[in-house]
């Protein structure tokens, strides 16, 4: 009764010690896949199955648009002018927003003197 006891417990600590040694291989592979040529920098969600996600590889970052179909490069920027592109779309918000500020007031301008007439 006690050998079938130690062979029972033989046995379950060699599939446990399979299962770890297992995990410890699959879990090196993907860490070493993602550290290595592609690494996720942001994810911005759009939907269902939409976004806009910025993935570094080697030395450029992409912009993709991704949609349930299909995914597209949007931009690719170069890792080392990433702080000229970045003040550069922080300076066309900017202008964007003051566009948009000038043609609402235009807007209620025209809406107000077609009020009075």
């Amino acid at each position: 009764m006690t050998g079938e006891i130690v062979k029972i417990l033989f046995a379950l600590v060699v599939v446990v010690g399979f299962i770890l040694i297992s995990a410890r291989i699959i879990q090196s592979r993907t860490q070493s896949a993602t550290s290595g040529l592609l690494q996720t920098l942001g994810y911005l969600s759009l939907g269902p199955r939409r976004g806009i996600a910025v993935v570094k590889a080697g030395k450029e970052i992409l912009l993709i648009g991704i949609t349930p179909n299909d995914l597209k490069l949007l931009k690719t920027i170069d890792e080392d002018s990433i702080d000229t592109e970045l003040t550069t779309i922080k300076n066309n918000i900017q202008h964007l927003r003051s566009l948009k500020g000038l043609l609402k007031k235009d807007w209620l301008n025209r809406v107000g003197e077609n009020v009075e007439s």
